[in-house]
């Protein structure tokens, strides 16, 4: 039998990602991070420009910050996106979904009133509407509505499948299921008109599915194809495995509801309890799933999923030395996703500031295929907090023979470098990186280090200039422009300060 808790940390992994995707490049560089930005406006302009969005970059960030359960900021991009183009339904519908997954039912009741009178008989409204039901735990009366309707849309029967069964009605959903599988597949079709961004597909003529719905259509078709392979399959498995089947496509509500089926008819299956702890998980229902987790862990306590699930819920309680000590369970044995563990394990470990377990750990994940950009707080905790820059420049080293055409990699290397005072390599490095990128803000920055290093001040406002200029010009060089500012107007300071007519003593 498939172990589905095993399975579906594939689906949780943007859970673990969202605190070091927001380090953002080399904000530590020898402590210039917390440089305090100037009220003086001298060249370059001692502020902070803010990134102009396109409506489309609005929507992207906000699906981007979804994924990783930021629904707060997330909710920030789509009001700015209906602030500017009202009459787009895109936002509108987003905002559906954040407050269907943290069960905000007063804010999804006044959006759907809004929808409504805005977006007349709109399928999508429609469907949104339908989820709401289905999370109110109104299953019948939407099979009955569904039902009553002339024509149901594809989106709407493949809830019309579930829900049946959900109702043991597997004959029913199976049917619909089928023939959605045949329904064409129509994703986004965003295009600029005189009247501003318009999906072009929702107007498009017949029956279709969105690519996320076809995507659940076939993963419960593979459920029903893997269940009748089985000799002796059970109904607590089907239930089980179809509650995977909705968790991994985020339909967290229904997938509690079929793992609360599964352990009715099998109170000692371990997989559903797993899924249902999940499920609560991705509701952020914390203590529920701690609850359901602990006691698969009971049912199992040697299986490493298990102590996965478990470390999440116990992290996501704040009990941080339990949960570290059942991530590190999990590494016990040969897991699927122990990468993912070793960066929750990081993230607790310099929580608890134990810089030397984050080094370990830092080194342990150079073997697996990560972004270089990931690695900028190792340098930091060598540097700044463990005052161990051999440490960090092994560790850069390491990362260059991995990396050696990465400009990131290059700059991380550089600051290892300086920071064990050889400026001399460090500056060939640099140089040989700007015949990559002439204008790679990060670069300018390190330069400017070096020429401050040797008293060549001239020289190093030139350099901070330019990585404020080049950051200004890109996405994601934020920190950079802030640190840039912060260095040139530190050496203004200075040399006025230098300019200034000196004290002479009165003699007596």
């Amino acid at each position: 039998m498939k172990k589905i808790g095993f399975i579906l940390a594939l689906a949780v992994i943007g859970l673990m990602v969202g605190w070091w995707t927001q380090q953002g490049g080399l904000d530590n560089i020898l402590g210039a991070n917390k440089t305090e930005v100037k009220d003086e406006v001298t060249k370059p302009p001692v502020r902070t420009v803010r990134r102009k969005t396109s409506y489309l970059g609005q929507i992207r960030t906000a699906r981007e910050l979804m994924e990783h359960d930021y629904y707060s900021l997330a909710s920030v991009e789509l009001a700015l996106a209906i602030k500017e183009k009202p009459n787009f339904i895109e936002p509108y519908l987003l905002l559906g979904e954040i407050y269907l997954r943290t069960k905000d039912n007063v804010k999804l009741t006044n959006l759907l009133d809004q929808l409504n009178k805005k977006f007349p008989d709109n399928d999508e409204v429609l469907a949104l509407q339908t989820r709401k039901w289905i999370n109110e735990r109104k299953f019948s009366e939407t099979l009955s509505l569904l039902g009553g309707l002339e024509y149901v849309p594809a989106r709407l029967r493949l809830y019309q499948a579930v829900l049946l069964a959900l109702q043991n009605d597997q004959d029913g959903a199976r049917a619909i299921l089928e023939e959605l599988e045949k329904v064409d597949i129509k994703d986004k079709d965003f295009i600029l008109t005189n009247e501003g961004i318009v999906d072009q597909s929702g107007e498009a003529e017949g029956d279709f599915l969105r690519a996320e719905e076809a995507k659940k259509v076939i993963d419960l078709i593979i459920v029903y194809d893997e269940f009748d392979a089985l000799a002796e399959g059970k109904n607590a498995h089907l239930f089980a495995e179809i509650a995977q089947a909705l968790a991994s496509n985020e339909e967290a509500f229904l997938a509690q509801e079929f793992a609360d089926v599964a352990i009715k008819e099998d109170v000692s299956y371990i997989d559903a309890w797993v899924l249902r702890g999940y499920s609560h998980l991705l509701m952020q229902d914390y203590p529920a799933a701690l609850q359901d987790l602990r006691y698969a862990y009971e049912l199992d306590p040697i299986r490493p999923e298990v102590h996965y699930f478990l470390a999440l819920a116990l992290y996501e309680n704040k009990n941080f030395d339990e949960a570290a000590l059942f991530f590190e369970k999990s590494l016990e044995y040969d897991f699927q996703f122990s990468e993912e563990v070793r960066w929750k394990l990081l993230e607790i470990f310099a929580r608890q500031k134990k810089y030397d377990r984050v080094l370990e750990l830092y080194k342990e994940l150079l073997n697996f295929e990560t972004e270089p950009e990931k690695f900028s707080s190792a340098v930091h905790t060598a540097v700044d907090l463990m005052q161990k820059p051999e440490v960090a420049l092994e560790f850069t080293e390491i990362l260059m023979a991995k990396n050696p055409d990465d400009i990131f990699s290059r700059n991380i290397h550089a600051w290892a470098l300086i920071a064990n005072n050889k400026d001399e390599d460090a500056e060939t490095l640099l140089t040989d990186t700007l015949l990559l990128d002439d204008q790679n803000p990060r670069t300018h920055l390190n330069l400017g280090l070096l020429a401050e290093n040797k008293e060549n001040f001239e020289q190093a406002r030139e350099y901070y200039q330019n990585a404020y200029e080049y950051g200004q010009a890109r996405d994601g060089f934020t920190s950079i422009v802030n640190l840039a500012v912060g260095k040139y107007n530190e050496l203004v300071e200075i040399e006025n300060a230098a300019r200034s007519p000196e004290t002479t003593s009165v003699e007596g």
